[in-house]
């Protein structure tokens, strides 16, 4: 079966709260993918064990291509590794190599390219568009960071940047206000005042890393800017689709309704919504129990089971009615096992073309 998703597709974007599976449905439209015929890589965040080991890249952050695949594509995983990224991007972006050194020995830098708000969303993209840019795949699955809101995600690297924005640095980098003018020295005077309070309150060992962070980054400074400016170029083109992953939870549903206008309003192409886990795979609601009146006590709790889940469904149909004017809906159901191989995974890219099938 061919899929309308992967028609002019080079990035496929995982977008959805914490806990919803984003990982593995990523991992499993990866497969589809590859069976396609497509080389495909899936970038990754921090995934559980077992599925690091079934995609091979349990220990290592290289791109991988995944062992035991027999596919008519090929599929290939990477841990995105932040701090590599970020330091990729200085050493790429700044012209002075013994800046670049200076940087790597700041304090400041070596918490943001690890801790800061907003980083892993940076380095998530800068990974993603390194790796379109190379042109070296037919599709990139990116599986963004758990972030609370999917919008956060995509406003993270445009926020990063305009931490660095020249007004800022200029802060630190000329606190004399010696290269500005009457009206720059006025604003220079109550730098100066500032950086007095900061330097009492946290000490001069501090300011003198900030200074030395801002004079050391003015190499990248722009570049950065430049960067977020593609990667944001790139994430709206026809070619990059979203696929928004959510579970069975009233709050997140709502959310999810929330997030697919507001990435339809950024300009995104969100082209499905997947509802993960939404009931047992065994479990079919239009089947009623068959067994003897002996055993009327596993009949009861089938009912009661039914009823509940039937409940479920008539949430999942109103939901995916006001969302079937965003995006198409599809339904995964909970599997009885874990992922742990490339089996499960094939298995759950299976559920996906047959809900594709049903629509």
């Amino acid at each position: 079966m061919s899929h309308d998703f992967l028609k002019n597709t080079k990035v496929l974007v995982c977008v959805g709260s914490g806990g919803v599976g984003k990982t593995t449905v990523a991992a499993s439209v990866g497969v589809l993918a590859a069976k396609q015929g497509l080389k495909v890589l899936v970038l990754t965040i921090d995934p559980a064990k077992r599925l690091a080991q079934t995609l091979g890249i349990e220990g290592t952050n290289d791109l991988t291509k995944v062992p035991g695949q027999n596919f008519k594509g090929e599929l290939w995983a990477s841990v995105i590794d932040h701090k590599k990224t970020f330091d990729d991007f200085v050493e790429r972006a700044a012209q002075k190599s013994e800046a670049v050194r200076r940087i790597f020995d700041n304090s400041l830098y070596k918490q943001l390219s690890t801790n800061l708000s907003g980083s892993q969303e940076f380095t998530s993209l800068e990974k993603l568009y390194s790796v379109y840019e190379s042109g070296k795949f037919d599709l990139i699955i990116l599986d963004t960071p758990p972030t609370k809101h999917a919008l956060d995600f995509l406003k993270a690297p445009q926020k990063l940047s305009a931490l660095f924005s020249e007004g800022v640095a200029k802060w630190f980098r000329d606190p004399e206000g010696k290269k500005s003018g009457i009206l720059g020295h006025l604003i220079q005077a109550g730098t100066r005042q500032v950086l007095k309070v900061l330097e009492t309150l946290t000490g001069s060992q501090f300011i003198r890393e900030l200074g030395d962070f801002f004079i050391n980054i003015e190499q990248w400074q722009g570049k950065l800017l430049q960067r977020t400016t593609e990667v944001q170029r790139m994430l709206v083109a026809p070619t990059t689709k979203f696929f928004l992953v959510t579970s069975f939870d009233q709050a997140k549903l709502k959310e999810a309704e929330y997030f697919s206008r507001e990435i339809r309003k950024g300009g995104y192409n969100l082209d499905t919504v997947i509802l993960n886990r939404v009931f047992p795979h065994w479990l079919d609601l239009r089947v009623g129990y068959e067994g003897g009146t002996a055993e009327q006590g596993l009949a009861d709790l089938y009912m009661q089971m039914k009823t509940y889940y039937n409940h479920r469904d008539a949430i999942y149909r109103q939901f995916e009615k006001k969302m079937s004017i965003e995006a198409r809906v599809l339904r995964i159901p909970d599997l009885v096992k874990d992922v742990s191989d490339l089996s499960g995974l094939e298995e759950i890219s299976a559920l996906i073309t047959e809900e594709e099938k049903s629509k």
